[in-house]
């Protein structure tokens, strides 16, 4: 589909199938029809590709208008994909980005080593300006992102909250990971705030979007710290506010992995990879990226507001369970408290020693004996399997070697 004249006349021979009539609005029967229908239109849209992405967002453009007047049971089908189809065109556009810095660091390389240090500056000053700016000097990045971001929230007045939360998501993410755009990020996560505060009702489905939430901020990396501490403050007060104590207990230990980052993986959108050779083996950084957060104290702070989360937990269970019966219903919090505990202390955060893992253990040791005929199977099944993996890991990694079990 070469320009996006074509796109509109496609649009016209499939009018009737994209656009909403008089009677599709008063006979709601027709719902599983237009669903296998829009399923179809969503396929053709990933066909509408072009090599330019300048190009390629003006076909997208003019899917969208005719897309639009499809009404909200065809757009919760043929929105995603159009989102999906930008998303493409924004990783194409910041690969050519991160190609041109690729060949400037190649050419830096052969000036005067005096030279070396402004050439590479100038490089990076590139990269940064590639993410802003398309292949041939047309729509940018952040404009192309910005347009994502409407297209996003229109899904959601369908109401399509999920689809569109988990798409908000997809662009945070790309804005920060590949185009560098901090507050473009930002603006996304803000956006899914407000979602998940106004949009989203069903309990379980704030669960699975929270932890959404987290493990997109987790693999985000261009936050500066005031930013990642207003983001992560406010993934905390959602954790606090869930209404099961169990799915407080899992998100706030979730939360926990957002003071302690892993270094990030070699970007994505680097061509060393492609072009082989010596080269290969150092692709080239994001834009903007930050040095991953590592605060031990903030990891201790959030896994001991778990424990204090099991323990009223735990109280709640007895006050109102009868005759001793279901009080034990904690338990396998604990134990999954005890392998994040192993987790950070394998990644050697300072605050995890093996005597404040090993006061852990005795503790769950202790609450598994007192409710031992309450132990379900899966419970007792994955004390037993935390505990084989603590003895592997003792002969494996000296952090383990003062802990029994």
């Amino acid at each position: 589909m070469p320009v996006p004249c074509n796109t509109i006349s496609l649009a016209e021979v499939v009018y009737a199938t994209i656009q909403c009539s008089r009677d599709d609005m008063l006979c709601w029967v027709l719902l599983q029809d237009i669903e296998e229908e829009q399923v179809m239109v969503a396929r053709m849209l990933h066909q509408l590709t072009c090599s330019d992405p300048q190009l390629q967002f003006e076909i997208l453009r003019a899917a969208r208008s005719h897309l639009e007047l499809g009404g909200p049971a065809r757009l919760r089908h043929t929105f995603p994909a159009l989102a999906f189809c930008g998303l493409k065109a924004i990783r194409i556009m910041t690969a050519g980005a991160a190609g041109k810095l690729h060949g400037s660091k190649a050419d830096a390389g052969d000036e005067a080593s005096t030279d070396a240090g402004s050439d590479t500056a100038g490089a990076a000053d590139a990269a940064a300006e590639g993410a802003q700016t398309g292949a041939d000097g047309g729509i940018t990045a952040e404009a192309a992102l910005q347009w994502l971001l409407e297209v996003v929230l229109q899904l959601a007045e369908v109401p399509a909250p999920m689809q569109a939360l988990r798409l908000l998501l997809a662009c945070a993410h790309v804005s920060s990971e590949e185009a560098g755009l901090e507050m473009l990020a930002y603006e996304f996560f803000e956006q899914a705030f407000t979602l998940y505060e106004e949009s989203v009702a069903d309990s379980r489905q704030k669960v699975t979007a929270l932890h959404a939430i987290v493990g997109t901020l987790h693999r985000c990396y261009v936050f500066s710290s005031d930013n990642r501490d207003a983001l992560t403050q406010s993934v905390t007060s959602y954790a606090a506010k869930l209404l099961k104590r169990a799915d407080q207990c899992r998100a706030v230990c979730a939360a926990s992995h957002l003071a302690w980052q892993e270094p990030a993986a070699a970007a994505d959108t680097s061509t060393g990879a492609a072009d082989g050779g010596a080269e290969a083996a150092e692709p080239d950084q994001p834009p903007g990226r930050q040095p991953p957060v590592r605060d031990a104290q903030k990891v201790m702070a959030c896994l001991k507001r778990a424990l204090k989360v099991v323990a009223a937990a735990k109280q709640q269970r007895a006050a109102t369970a009868r005759a001793g019966k279901g009080s034990g219903q904690h338990l396998p919090l604990y134990v999954e408290i005890v392998n994040h505990y192993l987790y950070y202390l394998s990644r050697g955060v300072e605050t995890m020693s093996t005597g404040v893992v090993q006061q852990l253990l005795e503790l769950v040791a202790s609450e598994l004996s007192q409710y031992d005929q309450e132990l379900d199977a899966d419970t007792r099944a994955y004390w037993e399997a935390t505990k084989k993996h603590i003895q592997i890991q003792k002969a494996a990694d000296e952090r383990f070697a003062g802990l029994s079990v």
